[in-house]
């Protein structure tokens, strides 16, 4: 029987690569036989997970590019193809609040506009560039990122959840467009995972509540994540598109949150 979650034979780019969702997600694919252009704007982080790649014995590329100009996109994509020899797989896990955070009403109109570039724009046009290419090799697969505040009240992440929301319905719209050219899009609702930004701000006490409430008992990992991509762009998911998974722990919408401010 085939192995229904190799790689082999495929070029990925993971867009959003130097941090620890990114890296995980191109090691993950790599692991399984992908060769992987790994992008973002961090030279030297990008490097090292480029390096770590390799030395499983895949190819890898670090492009190092500012996702939210449509030009420096092109560029990434032509580089994948260039270097690597073609594209497969595109992996859209760039994005998130950083770039402005506040209650609606303190919301200023660059915050509103950074995030929707970050979260929903750069996304687009990532995954036209690549369906172009992915259309003359007869086929391929996108995964976008999103969480569950796509679907859920966000108070002072408005920009966030609706930018979110608005990924998750492009995704839904290209799976529509691009079947047709066996080009499968689909979107992993990631829920609280363990990385830099989260260990930074969670104070002992909101983590242990976060564990309580969670039914699996854990706050998740990196790889949870990764592990649900590979699935979407290996041959086991070769009849899904257009579908959403969530990667919680069991969590649900259901969060606490301040409403006051």
């Amino acid at each position: 029987m085939a192995d229904l979650f190799s790689l082999k034979g495929k070029v990925a780019l993971i867009a959003g690569a130097s941090k620890d969702m990114g890296s995980a997600v191109a090691r993950m694919l790599a692991e399984h036989g992908a060769d992987v252009a790994v992008s973002a704007r961090s030279v030297d982080k990008l490097e090292a997970v480029a390096a770590s790649i390799r030395k499983m014995g895949r190819r890898s590329v670090a492009i190092t590019a500012d996702l939210m100009k449509v030009d420096q996109i092109d560029i990434a994509v032509a580089r994948t193809v260039n270097e690597l020899g073609g594209l497969d797989i595109l992996v859209n896990v760039l994005g998130g609040s950083n770039l402005g955070a506040a209650w609606a009403l303190k919301m200023k109109e660059d915050m509103w506009d950074d995030v929707f570039t970050l979260n929903v724009k750069a996304p687009m046009f990532l995954s036209v560039a690549a369906a172009k290419v992915m259309k003359e090799r007869g086929g391929g697969s996108i995964v976008n990122i999103s969480t569950s505040a796509a679907t859920g009240a966000a108070p002072r992440l408005t920009n966030y959840g609706a930018s979110k929301a608005g990924l998750e319905h492009l995704t839904e719209t290209l799976a529509a467009e691009w079947g047709q050219f066996k080009i499968r899009v689909n979107v992993v609702v990631s829920g609280n995972i363990y990385t830099a930004n989260l260990r930074r701000i969670l104070r002992p006490e909101i983590e242990r509540q976060l564990i309580d409430r969670t039914p699996l008992g854990r706050i998740g990992e990196a790889d949870d994540i990764a592990a649900t991509v590979l699935y979407f762009v290996s041959p086991a998911a070769s009849w899904v598109t257009g579908a959403k998974l969530v990667v919680d722990g069991g969590l649900g919408n259901i969060r606490p949150f301040e409403m006051k401010g």
